[in-house]
């Protein structure tokens, strides 16, 4: 079966995916729908430079208004690859149709919305994959395997890096801000790999970046404490006040177990007595995530979705929860605050 697929959002995030699913024979973009005209040319452009002279063109339709887009073409799914203040009514359209759609993440800048959509989507029974790939890359499938039965002691994360230049992004009610809208990957990866997050206890701030812009108003320091249902716990340090340069650390998930120390920075380091061994990151796991979602709709293979909407919407808490920690100076429990918010769930 080939897949028919239609794009709502046809941005940076879009063109990684419209490429990989270029180079899938089973699965044909028909359609691409955004506010803009100008970005859905660009977006053409943009991949027929990823894939070069021998790539697939994009021979898709275009569209400025996703209903029409919903309305008019034949889709077997969708993407939604749309900054985090514009989702809600397009997914709701996408039900309301019966497309089994793939969510960019963040699924929404907080709970309300997203827990509609999650009723929605548990009323329909709809197939909903969203974006966080990392549960597909080759180092997360080793490190689940070599942390099964262990005791786990301890998590550390960093993430250090620069303001995106989107014009969106400093501000808090469009993106969110970083830990929302872009660490959020590694908090779903610690989920993953450690377990469900039982307490976020939170200091934030705005130190540096608003000296230069004024109107920027999202934490550019942030330091989380973690504790987890089986008892491990764990720091997450993340900021955007690496202007002067990337330090070594700016990007690593450190795993303390019994009898095993694990680190991921692109690959996968295991130390374990006097063996250190080092694997490479063997795999683009956006393009594993994108053909596991074209199979998963060609043979209703649920299964296959490593992060459903539900799934999305327990990390979504985990950084909303630092978030009200952090402007609160308070620990958040996050079971409360999803049983509050997400009822059902």
């Amino acid at each position: 079966m080939t897949v028919r697929l239609g794009f709502i959002g046809t941005g940076s995030i879009a063109v990684s995916h419209l490429a990989n699913l270029l180079a899938q024979p089973d699965a044909e973009v028909v359609a691409l729908c955004d506010l803009a005209e100008e970005r859905i040319d660009a977006a053409r452009e943009a991949v027929a430079r990823k894939l070069g002279a021998g790539g697939r063109p994009l021979d898709a339709a275009g569209y400025t208004d996703y209903r029409a887009m919903l309305r008019d073409e034949r889709l077997d799914a969708a993407y939604l690859c749309l900054p985090p203040f514009a989702h809600g009514d397009p997914e709701e359209a996408v039900i309301a149709a019966g497309v089994p759609l793939l969510v960019e993440k963040p699924v929404a800048l907080d709970l309300a919305p997203a827990a509609r959509i999650q009723a929605r989507i548990h009323e329909c029974g709809l197939l909903v994959a969203t974006g966080y790939q990392l549960r597909y890359a080759p180092y997360a499938d080793r490190a689940r395997e070599l942390l099964a039965g262990r005791q786990i002691g301890q998590a550390v994360v960093t993430r250090f890096g620069r303001t995106p230049g989107t014009p969106w992004y400093h501000r808090q009610d469009r993106s969110g801000g970083q830990l929302i809208e872009m660490a959020t990957h590694q908090v779903d990866l610690l989920r993953a790999l450690v377990g469900e997050v039982r307490t976020v206890y939170a200091a934030a701030a705005t130190r540096i970046n608003h000296l230069r812009q004024p109107d920027y108003d999202i934490f550019d320091a942030n330091a989380m404490a973690l504790t987890f249902e089986n008892g491990a716990v764990g720091s997450f340090v993340n900021n955007f006040l690496a202007q002067p340069g990337l330090p070594p650390s700016a990007g690593q998930l450190q795993i303390f177990a019994d009898g095993l120390n694990l680190a991921i920075a692109g690959g996968l380091r295991v130390v374990t007595g006097d063996s250190v061994t080092e694997e490479s990151d063997a795999g683009d796991a956006m393009a594993r995530q994108d053909a596991a979602f074209v199979r998963a709709v060609a043979e209703g293979r649920p299964d296959l979705i490593r992060s459903d909407y539900a799934n999305a919407v327990r990390t979504l808490a985990v950084t909303v929860a630092a978030e009200r920690s952090a402007r609160s100076g308070r620990p958040i429990e996050v079971a409360q605050l999803l049983a509050e918010e997400v009822p059902g769930l």
